[in-house]
C-alpha cells in the first residue's frame, strides 16, 4: 500500500466558520488590539506572512497589500 499525501486548503471564511465562539472572540481581540504587534505573540515568516499564537493554536495570516 502506498502513502498518499493530501494538500487541503480552506478559505478564511470556512476556517472562521469552524471555530468555536470563544476562539472567534479571541481571534477578534487579537486583531483589534496592539497585542498582535507583540513579538512574543506574533512573528514574521520568511515569505512575508505572520504567525500569531492564539491560546494553544497558531494563526497564519498576512497583511493586505496597498493595492488591495
Amino acid at each position: 500500500m502506498s502513502a498518499t499525501k493530501f494538500d487541503i486548503s480552506y478559505s478564511a471564511a470556512a476556517q472562521l466558520g469552524s471555530l468555536a465562539s470563544a476562539e472567534k472572540s479571541a481571534l477578534q481581540r487579537l486583531f483589534a488590539s496592539g497585542e498582535i504587534e507583540d513579538p512574543v505573540t506574533t512573528r514574521p515568516t520568511d515569505d512575508g506572512r505572520f504567525v500569531s499564537r492564539l491560546g494553544s493554536k497558531l494563526v497564519l495570516w498576512r497583511r493586505l497589500s496597498a493595492d488591495g
